[in-house]
Formats: structure tokens, C-alpha cells, sequence
């Protein structure tokens, strides 16, 4: 694999083993102080190659520290270009992020082999960016065979391929680079406010880069990306590990929110601890009603009196309300 110049003192077996052991330990967190390593994409390379030190005090420390990397942390190292027996190291540290799985197969630098097998088992985000890449799928006309096999894939897949690949413009593959991501909508100390400014960016991007913001974008994106249109898209926000909380919130409480995000929300038993999360789900029309009719006994009685009188959720919702509400009188 090839390897930064910069980045070489850090691995070489001329450097002290003192120094490699508190590069592969990340004992100044995120390495500000040593130059390179900086940018997330440079210590996972850096950390996957002291992975194979001879001494076993470093190849074990080294390992430790990819695999516990922060997710958040291995996400913007996915916005690089990188090499792709390191691609394939931290999808076997992740096997299950969905988050990870996407930025991986959209990554540039990723291998045949890795990139057909995420085509096939990947989840739906990465069916959809790869058969709407025209240019990706005229190139290598395995991926099209691939993302047919995906049990995500939908009906008119093929239709679909045949499109995007008529579609596809000839390309110059040395020339072509992947487009940055505005730091506006990647790094949160550099949020604008500006709305109209950040829907502006974000309507230029591209499938695949809006699903890469989408999974790491800073709060202004994540609350544009979360209203749009295609579910992929708003979808693949609540898989954005800089998601908070308080934006779950806001969801559950958006009559805009579709019935797909809420079953994701309703998945997730960190959200589903939140009461306001729970009230929110409950009196979301849009929730399916498998959903919140279990949500009927995680509720205090004053809500579950509300929910009982609502006009806007279903019918049926509202009648379990009030025969809970009429159990408990009996019971009482």
C-alpha cells in the first residue's frame, strides 16, 4: 500500500518505539501535536499499518485503538480517499454500521471484490447510490448484477440500471476526484445560520454526496437533509452518529415525517428511553399503529387521556386509549 511521506515517521521502524507506542495508543487524543495526522483518514492509516509492528506491545495497541476509533472519527476518514485493504479493516471493525458500510462503498479507493459484496448485502442507501451512478455502473458492469441480488433492491431495479447507464457521460477515470463536501455542512464550528445559503450547497450535491452528508454533516445539514423529499435521504440522517437527542425529538413531533423513519426511531432503545421521543411517536399520525399501541403503557395517564381525545391519529389509536384509560377506573 502506499503511504504519505509525511505520514512514514510515525510508522518506521527506525522511529523509537516510545513514539510509535503513543501513536498507536492515540495517548493525545486525535494527535493534534504530530504533524499528518491530523485528518482522521491519516491515523486510521497510521493505526491499521502499526497494526503489523513487530513489536507486539504496538501491533496490540494499535489494533485496540482502530477498533475502539470513534465512529464519527472513522466516518470522516471515509470522506478520503483511502487504500482499500484499510476500507476493508474498518468494515471488520463495523460489520453492522449501516453508516459505514454506505461511506465505504462510496469511497473512491475501495476494491472490486469489497465494493460487489456491499452491491449485494448493503443496505437500501447503498442500492440506491450505486444504480442511480451512471458512470460507476458503465464502468464496471458487475455492480448492476450485484445490486440485483441486494434482498433491498426494489422491483424496477433493473429498469433503473439500464436508465442510469444510458444516461452515463464518457469520463475521464485519472482525472476524475471526488468533489469536497462545503465545510459548512461538514464541520459544526463552521455551521452558517444561513438556511437559504445551506439549502443553495445542498441542492448541487449529487445522490451519493448527499448521502455522505447526510451520515456526516453538521446540525444545518441534518436539519435540511432530514426534510427531504427521497427517504434514502432523510433516512440516512437518523444514521448520523452526531445526531442528537433533541432532533429525534423534532422528528417524531414533524407530521412531515415518514412512517419508515419512525419504525428506525422506534429500533433504537437509546431513543425509545425518552419519554418526549415516546409521547412524540404516539401522537405522530404517521406511526404505524404496531408501534403505538405498544407505546400506550409507557405513558402517564394525563397523556394517555390526551391521546384518547385526539383528533389527528387514528381512530383505533384513540379508542385503546380510552379503554385503558376505562381499565384503569376499574381498577382502581
Amino acid at each position: 500500500m502506499k503511504i504519505k511521506q509525511e505520514l512514514l515517521r510515525h510508522i518506521s521502524p527506525s522511529t523509537s518505539a516510545q513514539e510509535r507506542l503513543a501513536v498507536a495508543k492515540r495517548e493525545e487524543a486525535g494527535l493534534p501535536g504530530l504533524p499528518g495526522l491530523i485528518d482522521p483518514s491519516d491515523e486510521v492509516t497510521v493505526l491499521f499499518v502499526l497494526g503489523f509492528d513487530k513489536d507486539p506491545q504496538i501491533s496490540g495497541a494499535a489494533k485496540k485503538s482502530l477498533a475502539e476509533y470513534p465512529v464519527q472519527g472513522l466516518l470522516s476518514a471515509l470522506e478520503e480517499r483511502l487504500d482499500p485493504i484499510v476500507i476493508r479493516k474498518i468494515l471488520e471493525t463495523r460489520p453492522e454500521d449501516e453508516a459505514i458500510r454506505i461511506m465505504a462503498a462510496l469511497n473512491p479507493g475501495i476494491d472490486d471484490e469489497t465494493l460487489k459484496r456491499l452491491a449485494e448485502t448493503g443496505p437500501a442507501e447503498v442500492v440506491a447510490a450505486l444504480s442511480e451512478d451512471g458512470i460507476i455502473l458503465a464502468r464496471k458492469p458487475f455492480i448492476a448484477e450485484a445490486l440485483l441480488k441486494n434482498p433491498n433492491a426494489s422491483r424496477t431495479l433493473a429498469a433503473e440500471l439500464e436508465e442510469a447507464r444510458a444516461k452515463a457521460a464518457p469520463v475521464d477515470v485519472k482525472k476524475e476526484e471526488p468533489a469536497k463536501l462545503h465545510m459548512d455542512l461538514v464541520d459544526d464550528k463552521r455551521a452558517k445560520a444561513d438556511e437559504q445559503n445551506i439549502f443553495k450547497l445542498i441542492t448541487q450535491l449529487s445522490m451519493g454526496q448527499k448521502l455522505k452528508l447526510a451520515l456526516s454533516g453538521n446540525k444545518s445539514a441534518r436539519d435540511l437533509l432530514v426534510k427531504d423529499s427521497n427517504r434514502i435521504i432523510s433516512n440516512a440522517v437518523l444514521k448520523n452518529p452526531r445526531i442528537t437527542e433533541e432532533e429525534i425529538q423534532k422528528v417524531t413531533q414533524s407530521k412531515g415525517t415518514n412512517d419508515d423513519m419512525l419504525r428506525h426511531i422506534s429500533r433504537n432503545k437509546e431513543w425509545m428511553k425518552s419519554y418526549t421521543i415516546r409521547l412524540g411517536m404516539l401522537g405522530n399520525p404517521k406511526t404505524p399503529l404496531s408501534i403505538s399501541l405498544k407505546l400506550l403503557d409507557s405513558v402517564y395517564e394525563k397523556d394517555l387521556h390526551n391521546v384518547s381525545k385526539s383528533k389527528s391519529i387514528p381512530s383505533t389509536l384513540a379508542s385503546a386509549a380510552r379503554r385503558k384509560l376505562e381499565s384503569k377506573g376499574k381498577k382502581s
